[in-house]
């Protein structure tokens, strides 16, 4: 059965040209571009754009100048691994642990594009594209969409061709896939794989389960955040799950989140790129139920994640304050300690008294350790 993509897919080549000077009018983007790119002005940015041919040329310099630029302004020192290791002949999908909601790929593109590999496409969530001109932007950007809340009736079909551009961007144009490890990000610092999107992979495939996901080449991809400037602005959600409240999003929420994101300081960052884990997933092929096999895929996908997230003094020092102990006190200094507890009352100046937010503000931080020690 062959599918549609004409709504999802990333613009072509041949309509670079058209949608990036349609994009040049739109003065959100016009005051973004100023932000980042000081140094130059509108018509040189106009006349650099222009001269770009190819999305792939369009993104290995302005779409990375712009993450230089969040780099050098937010980030304390940046750090990367592992691309060298994947095969520049190959194809992955990309599965990453998701904390930020335009960084995290954008960061993955950056260190590819360091090390003249080709950029990957990006899955983005369909209700992150209210304005027009965004749309326009991340598929410029080679992002493809995902559909969310569609109609009960049509969640399968949207489900089944998400499934067939993967494959088809994998196999057919040979584009790397980044996709994060479930809908939404970690809020509380709890990174788990969703077996729902594996599944959701496997829906146009044919053949056996295993042997599709194996040729996907699934390759983990670990992103360690020293602070998250959106960690105060978590707490009301997890709040309400924790009381078993339903959340409802104030109108403009997720703009914050990405501008603050984008813009805050992040301390240290690391990337941690690893190996396709088609050997480790063949050895599940003795499991037959197929729900318990794709569990056993997120398990994998987990362990990895975990083994390759770098740990920073927050998530011990945070640890430590969550179980009142001293257990990684070598693990940090007395200065970042009070640095660290100057920094959450700072952030928590609107639940001061209240509890159950530095708890979840300190299990943010720390679930990271937590999920090391017990994987």
């Amino acid at each position: 059965m062959s599918y549609n993509f004409e709504d999802i897919r990333p613009y072509n080549d041949d309509e670079y040209h058209q949608v990036v000077n349609e994009l040049l009018e739109v003065a959100p983007l016009q005051k973004a571009i100023k932000y980042y790119l000081p140094t130059l002005s509108f018509n040189e940015v106009k006349q650099l754009l222009n001269s770009f041919n190819t999305v792939q040329e369009f993104q290995s310099d302005m779409a990375c100048r712009l993450v230089q630029a969040i780099i050098d302004d937010s980030i304390e020192d940046f750090s990367y691994d592992g691309v060298l290791a994947l095969d520049k002949d190959k194809t992955f999908l990309l599965m990453s642990n998701h904390r930020d909601i335009v960084l995290d790929s954008a960061l993955i593109n950056y260190c590819l594009n360091d090390r003249k590999r080709d950029t990957c496409e990006i899955a983005i969530g369909s209700n992150l594209l209210r304005e027009p001109w965004v749309k326009k932007l991340v598929r410029l950007n080679k992002s493809f969409i995902v559909k969310r809340n569609v109609p009960k009736h049509d969640m399968l079909d949207a489900s089944k061709t998400l499934s067939s551009y993967i494959k088809y961007a994998l196999h057919d144009k040979k584009q790397s896939v980044w996709i994060a490890q479930r809908e939404g990000r970690a809020k509380d610092g709890n990174d788990k794989t969703n077996p729902g999107l594996l599944k959701m992979f496997g829906l146009t495939n044919e053949g056996d389960l295993l042997d599709y996901i194996i040729s996907l080449n699934i390759t983990p991809v670990s992103i360690s955040y020293e602070k998250d400037p959106c960690d105060y602005l978590k707490i009301p959600e997890l709040l309400a799950k924790e009381r078993g409240e339903k959340y409802e999003k104030f109108d403009g929420e997720d703009d914050m989140h990405m501008a603050l994101g984008m813009k805050g300081d992040k301390g240290r960052v690391h990337v941690q790129f690893t190996k396709p884990i088609n050997i480790e997933i063949e050895k599940l092929r003795i499991i037959k139920n197929r729900n318990e096999l794709l569990k056993g895929i997120a398990d994998v996908i987990d362990k990895t994640i975990y083994e390759y997230y770098k740990l920073w003094d927050t998530n011990f020092i945070a640890y430590d304050l969550l179980r009142n102990s001293s257990e990684y006190k070598d693990k940090y200094t007395d200065i970042t300690k009070d640095e660290f507890i100057f920094y959450m009352k700072e952030k928590l100046k609107k639940y001061e008294g209240s509890s159950d937010a530095k708890r979840l503000f300190l299990s943010m931080y720390a679930n990271p350790l937590i999920n090391r020690l017990e994987n």
